[in-house]
């Protein structure tokens, strides 16, 4: 199942998740890999949802609205909003999302890959893990951030990690 919404001027892509998309990072650092990303970004948060604003130049910017690294089960969305460093060539920036391994489950369980794709005059921007159709499960989240058209073994940048609370 794809699908596609614009966000601004973002295009957002929900990608099915499969064995394509849970490759590991052999030759990779794996402890790099399990940490935040560095480097292109230049701020990355999970929050409740963003704010826009414009710029001198009349380009979007987007601010966390609520930040957070827990959220309870009834939120619709979790919002991972960062701004990366200027470039020279468009960029798609691609958050796989997870259920992280413990309670029963042995290893991490991928939920599905979200997209998005960056201009040139792009500095900041946002993507959007909706509820999972099964609802959110308390417990351990992991987002594993890749930069490219796809997931590959050399895309991952890092991962972020969050919990979800039972509902009060």
């Amino acid at each position: 199942m794809v699908r596609h919404a614009a966000v601004g001027l973002c295009g957002v892509v929900l990608l099915a998740g499969g064995a394509a998309f849970a490759q590991s990072s052999a030759g990779a650092d794996v402890k790099a890999l399990d940490q935040p990303p560095s480097g292109f970004f230049t701020s990355l948060v999970l929050a409740h949802g963003y704010k826009e604003s414009k710029d001198a130049f009349q380009t979007d910017r987007y601010k966390p609205d609520r930040p957070a690294n827990a959220f309870t089960a009834d939120v619709e969305s979790v919002y991972l909003v960062f701004d990366v460093l200027p470039r020279e060539s468009p960029a798609d920036i691609i958050g796989q999302l997870f259920l992280a391994k413990g309670e029963g489950r042995p290893e991490d369980q991928l939920l599905y890959a979200v997209g998005v794709y960056l201009q040139t005059s792009q500095d900041s921007g946002f993507i959007e893990f909706q509820k999972p159709k099964a609802g959110w499960v308390p417990g351990e989240y992991k987002l594993k951030i890749h930069i490219g058209e796809k997931v590959t073994a050399a895309s991952q940048l890092g991962t972020l990690r969050f919990k979800i609370v039972p509902s009060k």
